[in-house]
């Protein structure tokens, strides 16, 4: 069962007889975790609930209880420093910056802006572009048989109570995207991530309500056990578990550099686990280098790295990258595929019929069969739009924005589907084709959509991975660096960044070269 954080603390209230949850159990010290671990078979004869995982790397348990009023039994045990009950992260918000596409689907990557402009191809050389190393995601999952993954995957796991153990599939594409920018391989057209040499691991710890605390110290328990180089977590919220803070303790001292981001809301609060003393907090800058306007801020940011218009990996043929043309010979405009509409995978020519803000009445008189329907987004729902179009014989229906830009946009929840395609336009593409019609009616607008892998996005997750690729390639030049010494280095050496109100950029601007040289002649 899934549970927004709000929504489970309003169950807890009110179903406190029949309700199960998951808790964390961090024991005293190693001799009670032992104790405990060896007497397992014994827990529900002497204590409720039922232990799902043992995590020795922090000597913590998580346990599924059937009732919240078994908390008070579980923390008067012997040997028990401490309950948590389990809680969700909120999931990522989209995010948009000014009139800029927020997220735009791409056939071709090409070679990422960021990779520039922290100089990660200057850094390859001297760091082997991050042969040996190995880097967790702890993230909505991975789709390890991407083309530009699969080289380098290793091996993920599931956390979350989504499906089974092995099943690490990401839904939301979040941690495919961030695994790219990390680590994709080179694919001989300039696509690559920051260390195109290390090696994926993949800790699928969030759903689409979220990630929970007691997945995100189990996969940080995980990635101890693994032996990893580099953890990113591009995910988080105000405040930290005292598990999860322990859970990172614990990777501090197993030589394990954690990078996070900062978060998504432009306030001047760095969200945890980036907040945390050990861990490397990530900002963004947009295209021009400059703080990107939703990039949180605060004394913890670390560095700064580039975190709008990011292309990277989305779980293969995910991507619906589409484009609009008004008549012959025209170039063709971006657009949007609505999801869950219908896909036009052909292209589809027809005239266009202008109905307003797509009401009822906008429809009366007008002969739309075997024609688009082109509405102006407004207060009626644009599922509903195009419901009314096709209850006047439409198939299909051009929505165009009220205002400049883009917006990702799914219409359901769940995987509901309308039946006639649903393409969405910049408001200046929906001005262009009333133009063309008034000056012709017959002129023919072309819908076309292609599958594809690739994704641009924007957010501080975006930039998180950037600088994790570059810890890696750090510790490919020098595996003895301690997580502290790199944190250290990778500020020390990072371009400065003014004016830096507020701590807006950190250090500065994660310089990868200057960073693996540092590393090399670091003693």
């Amino acid at each position: 069962m899934k549970f927004t954080f709000f929504s489970f603390l309003l169950v807890l209230a009110t179903n406190s007889e029949a309700l199960a949850a998951r808790v964390i159990v961090m024991m005293k010290d190693e001799s009670s975790f032992e104790r405990t671990l060896n007497t397992r078979g014994t827990w529900s004869q002497s204590l409720p609930g039922t232990i799902e995982k043992s995590l020795p790397h922090i000597k913590t348990f998580i346990v599924d209880t059937k009732n919240p009023a078994d908390l008070e039994r579980i923390k008067a045990a012997p040997g028990v420093a401490y309950v948590e009950k389990e809680y969700f992260h909120p999931a990522p918000p989209r995010v948009s910056e000014g009139d800029e596409l927020a997220n735009t689907d791409v056939v071709s990557p090409g070679t990422p802006w960021g990779l520039a402009a922290i100089r990660a191809p200057q850094a390859w050389e001297r760091s082997n572009k991050g042969d040996g190393v190995r880097v967790l995601v702890l993230d909505s999952g991975m789709n390890a048989s991407h083309p530009s993954l699969a080289p380098n995957f290793e091996r993920g796991r599931n956390f979350t109570e989504d499906s089974e153990p092995n099943d690490f599939h990401d839904r939301t594409g979040h941690g495919t995207h961030v695994g790219g920018t990390i680590a994709a391989a080179e694919d001989g057209n300039g696509f690559s991530g920051v260390a195109p040499k290390a090696k994926l691991l993949a800790a699928k710890v969030c759903v689409d309500s979220g990630c929970s605390n007691t997945a995100i110290v189990a996969g940080i328990s995980w990635g101890i056990s693994q032996g990893v180089d580099v953890m990113n977590l591009s995910l988080g919220s105000s405040g930290g578990s005292p598990a999860e803070k322990a859970a990172l303790l614990e990777a501090d001292r197993a030589g394990i550099a954690v990078v996070a981001a900062t978060g998504n809301y432009g306030i001047n609060e760095v969200f945890f686990p980036a907040s945390a003393p050990t861990v490397i907090a990530v900002g963004a800058v947009n295209r021009n280098l400059k703080h990107a306007v939703f990039s949180q801020y605060g004394p913890e940011v670390s560095v700064v790295a580039p975190g709008v218009q990011i292309v990277s990996t989305i779980p293969v043929g995910s991507g619906r990258f589409s484009t609009l043309t008004i008549g012959e010979n025209s170039s063709p405009q971006k657009a949007y595929h609505l999801k869950g509409t219908a896909l036009p995978l052909t292209e589809i020519a027809k005239a266009v019929v202008d109905c307003g803000d797509g009401e009822p009445a906008d429809f009366a008189g007008k002969d739309v069969k075997d024609k688009h329907v082109l509405v102006t987004v407004g207060e009626t729902p644009i599922e509903d739009q195009i419901r009314n179009a096709m209850r006047a014989g439409a198939s299909s229906v051009i929505v165009a924005n009220n205002r400049p830009g883009l917006i990702d946009t799914r219409l359901f929840e769940k995987d509901n589907m309308l039946f006639a395609v649903g393409i969405f336009v910049e408001q200046s593409v929906g001005q262009k084709i009333r133009a063309a019609i008034h000056t012709n009616p017959e002129t023919m607008i072309g819908l076309k959509s292609e599958l594809t892998s690739f994704k641009e996005t924007f957010g501080t997750s975006m930039a998180t991975p950037h600088v994790a690729g570059v810890a890696a390639l750090m510790k490919a030049a020098n595996k003895k660096i301690k997580p502290s010494e790199l944190k250290a280095l990778l500020m020390k050496t990072a371009t400065p960044m003014t004016p830096n109100n507020d701590n807006r950029y950190g250090a500065g601007l994660v310089n990868a070269e200057a960073a693996v040289n540092s590393a090399l002649d670091f003693k």
